[in-house]
């Protein structure tokens, strides 16, 4: 497309506008990487690198979230634990996505609607948390905008080089993470629906079978585990809900935040305590988002559908099969529907939008440097300044334990507490309630009784509690059991400190 509107100050103005951007997003995957403290997901990733220990065959064989990333992480944390140093490489996985968008979309619609998409993609709150993040999740989304490149590439060229680099980026999208299996998914039904690529199903067929057999060990892995949910990961996070299923502001909410990420509108810890109703307290920001970017939306697939069919088609397939599948996890309980499992999704959103912003600043430039921008900025300053939208604070509950731990002291938790482990070290143990001692009054009871009994003041740790127990029977069993002398608020985390007798 070219920009051939408008006096070409303006458009020299803009570029320059574009590009300042695009450095600018860049360099926020680099800022305060070490500034939040690690959190459940994080930890996982951590635990299966097994840092500083043997991994062998078995280990990364056995791997069904992300083997690429856990032998990353093996050699790169045992370097150094520190927060800003392991988060490296995920910054610099989305750094390149931001290039790779360019550069597809740079293919797919020419420089000045690439420029518009890596504005977006650089400055998008969403893929900015997932590059300070350490899960696969930045890699996941790189490797398969390399993988659509070289598809559109070779469907082009015939060339076997562009298919065998397609099948190297499957192999290494589908090591970094499960998700990156939706996208192939789209790029099959893409072929088959096109009567002039459909000549060229054969070929991509014989490359997936190949990257399958290389992918054995791990497919035999998942066949063995017997469950689904092995491979998507006991993880906790951006859930709309507690559980399983689809509750209702669960779809609008992944566009949402593909949008402004989750640092516009209700914070998530208002969003898992009352569902729609946080919406209300926020509506001014969700009802600006949701119009700012349906503009852009509209615009780029009207634009496309009149431009070029098929490519919309793709978008579009790639866009809904994620989603499409996660919401089918979801109605089956096999996991909570959140919108990271779906990521591979905000690439081609970015693209339309990109190309609904590269028509609308030929005669309203003012839109994306003020209103599109701004919005975006809004919710970049609340990620990074504002604690309310931060990650759960593990290490500040630690750091609070720490300093005043008493010998003898017990410290419990759910699953989210593994972090507060994490941060404490050797200084105390502590006790995760979890899977079986969860199953009734009686067993969280006896389960509580026997962390007290040994212990004359027991640390609670409610991070997440209204998943692991929402109908708080550990949390009231020290209430009614013993006597609570002080409470700590940390973000995520309520820190409650109790003893026996009479305090």
């Amino acid at each position: 497309m070219r920009y051939n509107s408008g006096p070409t100050s303006r458009k020299s103005l803009l570029t320059a506008f574009l590009l300042s951007a695009v450095c600018a997003g860049i360099a926020l995957r680099f800022v305060d990487l070490g500034g939040k403290s690690l959190w459940t997901d994080e930890m996982l990733t951590i635990q299966q690198a097994l840092v500083n220990e043997k991994m062998g065959a078995t280990d990364i064989f056995g791997n069904l979230q992300g083997p690429l990333i856990a032998a990353l992480m093996h050699f790169w944390a045992a370097v150094s634990m520190a927060e800003s140093f392991i988060r490296i490489p995920f910054a610099v996985a989305g750094t390149l996505s931001v290039g790779a968008i360019f550069l597809l979309s740079k293919m797919l619609s020419g420089r000045w609607v690439a420029l518009n998409s890596a504005l977006f993609a650089s400055l998008s709150p969403i893929l900015i948390w997932y590059s300070q993040e350490v899960r696969g999740y930045a890699f996941v989304v790189f490797f398969t905008i390399l993988m659509t490149y070289y598809l559109v590439r070779w469907t082009a060229s015939r060339r076997r080089l562009h298919l065998f680099l397609y099948g190297v980026f499957l192999v290494a999208g589908l090591l970094s993470g499960p998700s990156a299996a939706f996208v192939p998914i789209a790029h099959l039904i893409y072929l088959v629906g096109l009567p002039s690529k459909r000549r060229l199903v054969g070929a991509w067929l014989v490359t997936v079978l190949v990257v399958m057999l290389f992918f054995s060990p791990w497919v035999r892995s998942i066949l063995l585990s017997g469950h689904v949910d092995r491979m998507i990961g006991a993880e906790t996070g951006q859930e709309i809900s507690a559980g399983g299923g689809i509750s209702l502001p669960a779809i609008p909410y992944f566009f949402f935040t593909y949008s402004v990420g989750y640092s516009l509108g209700p914070p998530l810890d208002t969003i898992r305590a009352t569902g729609i109703g946080a919406v209300t307290d926020h509506l001014p920001w969700v009802v600006s988002a949701i119009v700012i970017f349906a503009i852009p939306v509209l615009v780029g697939v009207r634009k496309l559908a009149r431009e070029n069919g098929e490519l919309l088609f793709l978008l579009l397939l790639w866009l809904g099969i994620p989603i499409l599948a996660v919401s089918a996890l979801a109605l089956r309980n096999v996991r909570a529907f959140t919108p990271r499992y779906a990521l591979v999704s905000v690439v081609p959103y970015t693209l339309i939008v990109g190309r609904g912003l590269a028509e609308i600043t030929k005669s309203r430039w003012w839109f994306l440097t003020i209103v599109f921008a701004g919005l975006l900025g809004v919710s970049l300053y609340n990620y990074f300044l504002e604690p309310a939208y931060g990650k759960v604070d593990a290490r500040a509950a630690a750091h609070t334990i720490s300093r005043n731990l008493v010998e003898g002291d017990a410290v419990a938790g759910f699953l989210g507490a593994k972090p507060v482990m994490h941060y404490l070290g050797d200084l105390a143990e502590v006790e995760i309630l979890e899977g079986p001692d969860m199953d009734s009054r009686e067993t969280v009871a006896a389960r509580c009784a026997g962390i007290a009994e040994a212990s004359e003041r027991v640390w609670l740790n409610l991070c997440r509690d209204r998943v692991a127990d929402p109908e708080g029977m550990v949390h009231s069993w020290f209430d009614e059991n013993m006597v609570l002398t002080r409470t700590y608020e940390f973000t995520g985390i309520r820190l409650c400190l109790y003893v026996k007798g009479n305090g």
